[in-house]
């Protein structure tokens, strides 16, 4: 059964209490949603640099009910308050994400590796939707998340196996998606600046 995230919004950490998700404390909320199907509720937030938990440059967290835990860490900017989201790099600069799975630690990748490298080209053909796909790595999987319609976010897995999609105002995870599909899907999305995969529109 399709599994829908609904009630999409921004708050602090000080009146996300009912999230029913706990960030460490200095933690900022940024994004909750709440899956329907009994998945729960699920928050994603920021650890930013000089947490004592968020590392050297910070990081993006994900916690709730439904999910496994998991976070995403930049390479070359470090996140603060101004800038809180993980800008993916081409394929030699990816950022790491890790997903505490319940029987050991799950390491992934996120870069754009179609993205072009050199500055001129990144102003032309770097501009195409296909250009600016991100994809994830991890656990012998690869996600591609890209940008439909006009204001849609598509995530396929390995061999054009479809696990999330927008549909109206909803998004819906499909019914291959288990743990880790929703997982780093909803870290992805949370930590990732829409115009890294829809530059045109900017979304």
């Amino acid at each position: 059964m399709d599994r829908r995230i609904r009630g999409v919004w921004t708050c602090p950490l000080s009146e996300a209490g009912d999230l029913g998700a706990v960030l460490p404390p200095g933690g900022v909320v940024s994004v909750a949603w709440r899956l329907d199907g009994g998945a729960g509720r699920i928050v994603g937030g920021m650890l930013p640099r000089g947490h004592p938990q968020g590392g050297p440059q910070g990081k993006r967290v994900l916690r709730g009910e439904g999910v496994w835990a998991a976070e995403m860490f930049p390479r070359d900017r470090e996140i603060t308050a101004e800038l809180d989201l993980v800008e993916p790099g081409p394929a030699a600069r990816p950022a790491r994400l890790v997903v505490h799975g319940p029987e050991r630690d799950i390491i992934g990748y996120v870069d754009q590796p179609r993205l072009p490298v050199d500055r001129l080209a990144r102003l032309t053909t770097g501009m195409r939707r296909d250009a600016r796909q991100i994809r994830i790595r991890a656990a012998g999987r690869i996600w591609w998340i890209r940008a439909t319609k006009v204001f849609g976010v598509q995530v396929v897995r390995d061999h054009g196996v479809g696990v999330y999609r927008t549909r109206g105002l909803h998004a819906v995870f499909s019914a291959e998606a288990d743990h880790l599909d929703v997982s780093i899907v909803l870290l992805t999305l949370a930590s990732i600046p829409s115009s890294t995969y829809a530059p045109i529109l900017g979304f």
